[in-house]
């Protein structure tokens, strides 16, 4: 869901591995997808096994103190903190992206993959 021209104060979240392979592929998804020059990183090892109270109070001073126009909600190949199958991280992936959707009905929130050849692919 596009919001239009970039806003020079718009604001997008981002919670994500602290893979630093992945993380200019997850901000450039999360301003292409929501028309944001800011993205608040919320960074955890492994965070889509691992999302605990600390998360959500980081996504939650984003949307309420940024306006964040979106949440992107990613999982990656070859996560040093999360070694478990690919199929099973994307998983994780949707399920912590359903339960942010639920504490942010008004949020368009977006499950992504993230390949280590930098390409974000929405699940």
């Amino acid at each position: 869901m596009s919001q239009g021209q970039e806003n020079p104060e718009s604001f997008a979240t981002a919670v994500c591995c602290i893979d630093g392979r992945i993380q200019a592929a997850v901000t450039e998804f999360a301003r292409e997808r929501f028309d944001a020059r800011w993205v608040d990183m919320v960074t955890k090892p492994g965070v889509v096994a691992s999302a605990d109270e600390s998360v959500h109070s980081a996504v939650a001073i984003s949307v309420r103190a940024h306006a964040s126009r979106g949440i992107v909600v990613s999982a990656h190949a070859e996560c040093a903190a999360n070694g478990i199958a690919d199929e099973e991280q994307k998983k994780q992936c949707r399920d912590l992206a359903r339960d942010l959707a639920e504490r942010w009905s008004d949020a368009d929130v977006v499950p992504v993959w993230v390949s280590i050849g930098g390409k974000a692919e929405i699940l």
